[in-house]
């Protein structure tokens, strides 16, 4: 006795991958930018851990570019990213490098940093339009303290000098903040729940 199996492939094929787009598809996006959102999470609190009381405008740095469902099936990528602004200053807390004339808030003779009797913020900072508000003071000006040196911005007391602020020839950074192993080893640690996760909420739709 002979049986014959006949199996409509075509068919099959055809549901398998429309189950694929319509159920997997969007899992997998919906997972990787649930690892992308646990990756930006994982950044902002380790900001605190490797930086120097980083205020709110680095703390909201850090961005992500989601995953999307494309035409012709998933773009299967989300992007974690500092923000140019914020980048801008955390590049060399990042990769290291020296901070000289012409780069980013520098002057064309080089960084200004705080001086001994500066006024700084809660984040150790000069506070927005300090430069700008102490040279309104008549007492104040820019001195050269030593020759071949940038100058520096002294307040005149009356016999005593304060120090408010300095221009220095380039400012070193070492590397400290482990951004792309902080976001690795988050997105890592989410991805694979969240896809389960992704995949039984999407076949119940």
């Amino acid at each position: 006795m002979k049986t014959s199996i006949q199996v409509d492939t075509a068919t099959f094929r055809g549901k398998a991958r429309a189950y694929v787009d319509q159920k997997v598809a969007p899992a997998f996006v919906d997972a990787i930018n649930v690892a992308a959102n646990a990756a930006k999470a994982a950044v902002v609190e380790a900001m605190p851990k490797y930086l120097d009381r980083p205020n709110p405008f680095t703390l909201q740095g850090v961005q992500v570019l989601p995953a999307v469902v494309g035409a012709t099936g998933p773009k299967a990528g989300a992007l974690v990213r500092i923000q140019r602004d914020q980048a801008e200053y955390l590049q060399y807390q990042v990769y290291g490098g020296d901070r000289g004339p012409g780069d980013v808030a520098t002057t064309s003779e080089g960084p200004i940093v705080p001086g001994a009797d500066a006024t700084l913020d809660a984040y150790g900072n000069m506070p927005d339009g300090y430069i700008s508000q102490a040279m309104m003071d008549p007492d104040v000006a820019w001195v050269t303290l030593k020759e071949g040196e940038p100058p520096a911005l002294i307040r005149d007391r009356g016999g005593h000098m304060e120090i408010l602020a300095l221009i220095v020839h380039e400012i070193h950074y070492e590397a400290r903040f482990p951004f792309l192993d902080i976001v690795t080893q988050a997105a890592a640690a989410a991805l694979l729940g969240a896809f389960g996760a992704a995949v039984t909420y999407r076949g119940r739709l």
